[in-house]
């Protein structure tokens, strides 16, 4: 376009040249075009979070939160934040953010390391003597950091126990339950398995390591000189919080009870009370970091490494993930009655946060349901066509794909392959979940309106391997179990050492009651010889000249804990 010959523009202003006079009132325009559609842009924005939250007026809610170039462009609460006393969530609510917390623990460790007071490579002992060493096999502090140590979490042998989280617990109790286990998972680094446990023992060593607690050593170097004025870890379960919120979770009436677990009053895996508009000076800090410098966001973005060379999602407490072309920084956090995540777009420079007190909320799909009005739709919709490209198999090559499989090291997790309808359909036998596979390429697939649940058949012995958000599951082929009737013989009382508690195992037809004292904790099916199951918990009995000695109990962070029978 030849500016000079637009009639609608003046050729001279006040003495200015022709061609500048034009220029600045391009831009003039360009920009309040841009404010007009950044307006209404955020405008529908407004609506569209309103409408997903609609439902949470009376009832527990959330806080809600977008971050865009440095500055608050959304922020809003949704619902109470105290039902007691009806008090509702505003922006300056603050939250305990479960898990959310690991990012801190982690950026703690890093600036010890930075003062010189421990190297990420050291081994724990250094620090925690008391922890075993399993077959000589040494945990390293960045294991820890990246969930790669092979040891079991406290938190899933804590349910064990039947050990309420109401009960007051603090890090010595967490560490004597970590140091009496007599196995591991597996061998440190052969594979991520998160794990709350590693984290407490980060913060244990941040204690050992610098003289002060983690709640001290937090506010001193990151939430003070960030101007976090109301985050904090909660070290002490009677603390005063000013606009604090409740957590609760739902009966099956409707109603809402509270779930807060105040009296367990340790950092590390969790017990970070924030607001979203602290975290905004936080996620500031991963673009011009005040704290920690370059060095840091470099830590940030080193992802775990296997000992067999392979690169895990995870990294110092966050998870690096694709969705739509776009890098995602993420985390979310889960912790009595409290759900929530902060994930970062930081190609966009876009980051959603959502902290709720509601624990049937749905932040994990919510946060991604506002994610999607932030990503550029033209971009989006390229990318989810590339990702989602389907590809047609024939008939006598899907048939090679059929077959039952069993999850290697967790026997009581079955899956069956089938043909129907010319389509490939898994029935998950451990949750009971039956969906249609969508073909990609010759052997991979994913699972209809699931695209990150995939599934990989090799084409040699076509033996599947499952990819899961943060998970890898290795399969084998096995063959079918016909249910015992009589399940008689695996009645009777099993003890573990590791857990401190005695499970008593009753045969009631094609199914095992497990009582610890006497309450039923579990009804498990049979999967085949001497293997029982119930969604992801598992038990593999071991029986010598006709009686049993032992069972291994599976679960999603714990392996091979064994139960000896007593009687």
């Amino acid at each position: 376009m030849n500016y000079g010959q637009n009639k609608f523009l003046p050729l001279n202003l006040g003495g200015i040249t022709q061609n500048k006079s034009i220029m600045h009132i391009s831009n003039f325009f360009i920009g309040l075009i841009f404010i007009v559609f950044s307006s209404t842009a955020y405008t529908q924005i407004d609506k569209n979070i309103d409408e997903i939250y609609k439902g949470f007026t009376d009832s527990p809610g959330a806080a809600v939160a977008i971050y865009e170039d440095g500055s608050v462009t959304f922020r809003k609460g949704y619902g109470i934040a105290n039902m007691d006393h009806k008090i509702p969530i505003q922006s300056n609510t603050v939250f305990d953010t479960g898990s959310i917390s690991k990012q801190f623990t982690a950026a703690c460790i890093f600036l010890l390391e930075q003062q010189g007071k421990l190297s990420i490579d050291d081994p724990i002992q250094k620090f925690l003597p008391e922890m075993p060493q399993y077959n000589g096999e040494v945990v390293s502090i960045r294991n820890l950091i990246n969930h790669t140590s092979g040891l079991r979490d406290y938190v899933e042998i804590m349910v064990y126990a039947g050990n309420s989280f109401n009960n007051i617990f603090t890090e010595e109790m967490g560490l004597d339950i970590m140091s009496r286990q007599m196995e591991s998972n597996f061998t440190p680094g052969e594979k991520f398995m998160y794990n709350n446990g590693g984290y407490l023992l980060l913060a244990i060593i941040v204690r050992r390591a610098s003289g002060i607690s983690i709640g001290q050593f937090a506010a001193k170097h990151i939430f003070e000189p960030l101007g976090m004025k109301s985050t904090f870890i909660l070290e002490n379960p009677n603390r005063i919080i000013e606009n604090s919120a409740t957590g609760y979770t739902r009966l099956k009436k409707g109603d809402y009870e509270k779930l807060h677990y105040l009296n367990v009053a340790i950092g590390g895996d969790g017990q970070v009370y924030t607001t979203v508009e602290d975290l905004h000076k936080w996620d500031n800090n991963f673009y011009g970091p005040k704290v920690g410098g370059k060095a840091l966001l470099e830590f940030f973005n080193e992802p775990g490494i296997l000992n067999n060379g392979n690169v895990t999602n995870y990294s110092a407490g966050l998870f690096i993930e694709e969705y739509k072309g776009h890098k995602i920084v993420q985390h979310t956090g889960a912790w009595g009655g409290f759900v929530g995540g902060i994930f970062r777009l930081p190609d966009l420079k876009k980051t959603v946060v959502i902290l709720s007190n509601n624990r049937f909320s749905a932040p994990h799909i919510k946060s991604y349901q506002i994610i999607d009005m932030l990503i550029p739709k033209a971009q989006s919709k390229i990318k989810i066509q590339d990702e989602l490209k389907t590809y047609k198999l024939k008939k006598r090559l899907l048939r090679n794909y059929e077959g039952l499989f069993e999850v290697k090291g967790e026997p009581h997790r079955r899956l069956l392959t089938y043909l129907e309808n010319d389509s490939l359909r898994v029935k998950q036998y451990w949750n009971k979940k039956d969906f249609v596979l969508v073909p990609t390429a010759k052997g991979r697939f994913f699972e209809k309106n699931e695209p990150y649940h995939k599934f990989y058949f090799d084409e040699i012995n076509h033996i599947l391997k499952i990819e899961e958000r943060i998970s890898s599951l290795e399969t084998k082929r096995t063959i079918p179990f016909e249910p015992l009737v009589d399940l008689s013989k695996y009645e009777g009382e099993y003890y573990s050492k590791d857990v401190g508690s005695t499970y008593v195992i009753k045969s009631e037809e094609t199914t095992l009651r497990v009582l610890r004292g006497e309450k039923e904790i579990y009804n498990l099916d049979q999967v085949s010889e001497h293997v029982f199951g119930q969604d992801l918990l598992g038990i593999q009995f071991s029986e010598f000249n006709g009686e049993m000695q032992y069972f291994l109990l599976q679960d999603r962070r714990v392996r091979n804990l064994k139960f000896i029978k007593l009687k």
